[in-house]
């Protein structure tokens, strides 16, 4: 992988952990996750990749659901506090680069889960093509990307207006989003829970819903289910999330 995507990663390595914490961001926990959950199903005894796995907190969601869990990451730092962090659960964590598994047998996984990890590369197609190479027939690809329609971390933005009382976050007046056929790498500087921002920016690969999808049916896959989740609390904090999605979930079998 591109050798300025891990520089951002191991510089921000420290404050994506606290970020995550071991558990997510309200909009993992509220939105997303739920949605992964269900299409996950029963992972009792399942061999499961945790692709791109960050601080490896759904390995540990996963591991404890009775799953046998490998997590990889490009990111010796981010693999380093994922081994200190879940040292008491039997997880196997590998730094490796989802552009090209050489540490991963073929036909050993019964899910691959690959989990907002597809926007920051630019590898698409080499990605789906290991993630196949490693499921057994019958195995199941899930992935999430913030919704190529509505990026905030691309060509779409928010117009804000004043801030929601009680949520800290403003109130949405509407989306703006132009040249979204044009696909391209953008950077943005994510701030940490005290507002302060990340050392570095972070790389996203804005792509079309059709290229997501054509890529993965052009690699063999077969599309099972396509989900735009939304969240599963009724809360003013949630309020553009409500209008306009944020996420887009593909699940997707290898025959």
């Amino acid at each position: 992988m591109n050798n300025h995507l891990l520089s951002q990663w191991e510089a921000n390595a420290g404050a994506f952990a606290q970020l995550i914490n071991g558990k997510g961001t309200p909009h993992h926990r509220k939105i997303l996750n739920p949605c992964i959950n269900r299409l996950m199903g029963d992972v009792k005894g399942k061999k499961i990749l945790d692709a791109g796995c960050g601080e490896g907190y759904l390995s540990r969601v996963y591991t404890e659901k009775g799953a046998n869990v490998v997590g990889v990451d490009f990111s010796p730092k981010l693999i380093a506090l994922s081994q200190k962090k879940f040292a008491d659960l039997d997880i196997e964590f590998l730094v490796a680069d989802i552009c090209q598994l050489d540490p991963l047998k073929d036909n050993q996984f019964d899910i691959v889960l690959c989990n907002l990890v597809l926007l920051n590369i630019e590898c698409l197609d080499k990605s789906l093509q290991e993630f196949y190479r490693v499921l057994r027939p019958g195995g199941f690809l899930i992935f999430s990307v913030v919704h190529p329609a509505f990026n905030v971390y691309g060509p779409g933005r928010w117009e804000l207006g004043e801030k929601i009382k009680n949520t800290g976050r403003r109130k949405g007046q509407y989306f703006v989003i132009d040249q979204y056929f044009t696909e391209k790498e953008f950077q943005v500087l994510w701030k940490s829970r005290k507002g302060d921002g990340f050392p570095q920016k972070f790389s996203f690969f804005h792509r079309t819903i059709s290229t997501y999808v054509n890529q993965v049916i052009d690699t063999g896959f077969r599309l099972t289910i396509l989900k735009e989740p939304l969240p599963i609390m009724d809360a003013k904090f949630f309020d553009r999330e409500r209008r306009i999605p944020f996420f887009l979930v593909v699940k997707a079998e290898k025959p």
